[in-house]
């Protein structure tokens, strides 16, 4: 062989090694560069623990896929192959794609031999997510008993806890992040683990669980949002545990620290309901005017507003000033998770305001038609004026309802609210509000352990409103006989007559109706009859007289905010086809 062959030889061996090198360095670096997503995807992901998936976190699952997908395609001897398509699996689940990544992991099974173990882990989350999860538990339970591998074995647990989750068992469900913290030995994972068991914990109201969870997150956790809102969280704790030594010290000392700055308008919040739990207003309010200064257009400043919007409520019975605090929730940070309450106890501060109002002018005009009618001669007149009282006494004991609501089950003053309903039952025997307000004094008393009052009311009740449901509510709650003309017992003979003769049935829900108007069973005997009436029967005159009556009677109540809808668009065909018919 000559020197020029032996050069030319050894050139041709270079280029192809060359050329073996390059391929080998390409499926690589690009099979480098999936993993190296996958790795930033979970990151993101486990941050996240309990909530959505951040769209950032499945583009990176997206292109985890795409690179995997192109060593499997160009590459399709190289060792890289298997991890790859255990990669696409990954993602594809993470990305809610279950059913491909169901297909994935069985062809896994079927053409694999290494990590099939971790193959069926993830057929079984797929399974779980396909709408088995008990199949998917059983699997699950039966890995744990199988497995060695501790960090195998804590993502088993916290897959576990999952899918309790997602089937409402919470206590399975931290029992199972607990073993899954555990048996995890990596600190950034261990401390989102624990994340998820404080909130469990507290949700639970398990506090010194929640206390000691809180505490590991603080130690193990890398994230600095997380060990922030775990140290607030403490606070939180100790404070309705009743160590209020404590959280004066942890507060005093975190406020010091830069390294809490943005948790201080929280800590500053805690103290002020620290100072509300010990009943020092003076101090609680001198706190909140200096955190609404500090804190200006913020989710704390918010807080703040609200809080002393209820000590303006609930302590002092101002209600000027608490509508003022009420309302500025909203313009301080509309995002805040007080606005709804806010907002609602700004509209029943008006409603309270409107109703004392309306029962000074409603007296005031009483009184002038009584003086009036003592002067009048006039039988036609006379009779006008006697309906304008009638008509002023239903409009004054609806007015005073509204307050003695409010004031009891809004307010925090039961005690002040019986005036209204005792006026109710002494003046107003008359009015469709008279049960609702016995009913409503009974009940106070006998939360209030004044089982005296409450005997005598419960016998007046029974004795003087025998069909009505809460007469059925007391001979339940005292093991008495059922009164077969009550409405319960009414409902429940409708119930049965449905069954063999819906004809026959109606008549049992109009009765309801006509026995006690303004009880929740007379509210559900409407909706049934407007429901059937309208899809049932295809009566829709008679649907829409119940709808309406629904809709009049009973306007805020569950079964007429169901139908509003259907009633408003029942409303529209009634009104065009009464339209049509008088062109015609």
């Amino acid at each position: 062989m000559t020197c020029k062959q032996q050069i030319c030889n050894l050139s041709r061996l270079i280029i192809v090694i060359s050329l073996f090198l390059f391929s080998s360095c390409a499926y690589f670096n690009t099979f480098y560069n999936a993993q190296e997503y996958f790795e930033k995807a979970e990151k993101q992901r486990l941050e996240k623990a309990g909530e959505s998936i951040p769209p950032s976190a499945i583009d990176a699952y997206g292109k985890v896929i795409d690179k995997s997908q192109f060593v499997i395609d160009k590459y399709p001897e190289s060792k890289y192959v298997v991890k790859a398509m255990m990669l696409i699996g990954k993602s594809r689940f993470h990305r809610k794609e279950y059913r491909i990544a169901e297909t994935i992991f069985k062809q896994y099974i079927e053409t694999n031999t290494d990590e099939v173990e971790n193959a069926e882990y993830w057929l079984a989350l797929c399974k779980w997510k396909l709408g088995k999860p008990q199949p998917a538990l059983d699997v699950l339970q039966s890995m744990l008993e199988k497995s060695l591998d501790s960090k195998f074995i804590s993502s088993i647990h916290l897959s576990i806890a999952e899918i309790y989750l997602d089937t409402d068992n919470a206590p399975m469900a931290l029992e199972h992040l607990i073993l899954a913290a555990e048996t995890n030995n990596d600190r950034n994972e261990r401390g989102q683990i624990y994340y998820r068991i404080a909130e469990l914990a507290y949700d639970a109201g398990k506090l010194e669980q929640a206390l000691t969870a809180n505490a590991e997150v603080v130690k193990n956790t890398t994230s600095k949002k997380r060990k922030e809102a775990a140290n607030l969280q403490i606070v939180r704790i100790h404070r309705m545990l009743g160590n209020w030594d404590k959280v004066k010290s942890l507060i005093k000392t975190m406020l010091l620290d830069n390294i809490y700055t943005s948790i201080h308008g929280g800590l500053e919040l805690e103290l002020v309901k620290l100072y509300q739990m010990n009943k020092q207003i003076d101090e609680a309010i001198t706190r909140i005017e200096s955190i609404k200064e500090d804190y200006k257009n913020s989710k704390t400043s918010a807080e703040a507003y609200f809080i002393h919007g209820e000590i303006a409520l609930y302590d002092h019975w101002n209600l000027d000033d608490a509508d003022k605090y009420f309302s500025q929730v909203t313009r301080e940070f509309r995002q805040s998770e007080y606005t709804s309450t806010a907002n609602l106890r700004a509209r029943e501060i008006t409603k309270y305001l409107e109703s004392l109002d309306e029962l000074k002018t409603l007296n005031e005009n009483i009184l002038q038609i009584t003086t009036a009618l003592d002067t009048l001669d006039n039988d036609s007149l006379q009779s006008i004026h006697e309906n304008e009282v009638v008509d002023a006494r239903v409009s004054i004991s609806g007015h005073l309802y509204n307050l003695g609501e409010l004031e009891a089950f809004h307010f925090k003053r039961q005690d002040s609210s019986l005036v209204y309903f005792q006026k109710i039952v002494e003046e107003f025997p008359e009015s469709e509000f008279y049960s609702k307000s016995l009913f409503v004094l009974y009940y106070i008393n006998y939360t209030h352990n004044k089982m005296e009052i409450a005997d005598v009311l419960s016998k007046r009740i029974l004795d003087e409103l025998p069909s009505s449901e809460y007469a059925d509510y007391l001979r339940k709650s005292l093991d008495l006989p059922v009164d077969e003309g009550s409405v319960q017992a009414l409902l429940r003979q409708g119930e049965l007559e449905w069954l063999i003769n819906p004809n026959n049935a109606l008549t049992y829900y109009k009765n309801i109706i006509l026995k006690d108007s303004q009880s929740e069973t007379a509210s559900r005997a409407a909706y049934f009859l407007a429901y059937n009436y309208d899809y049932t029967f295809y009566e829709p005159d008679s649907a829409f007289k119940y709808y309406s009556w629904l809709n009049e009677n009973h306007g805020k109540s569950d079964q007429a905010l169901a139908s509003k809808i259907r009633y408003e668009i029942l409303q529209q065909i009634l009104i065009k086809a009464e339209a049509d018919s008088l062109e015609n």
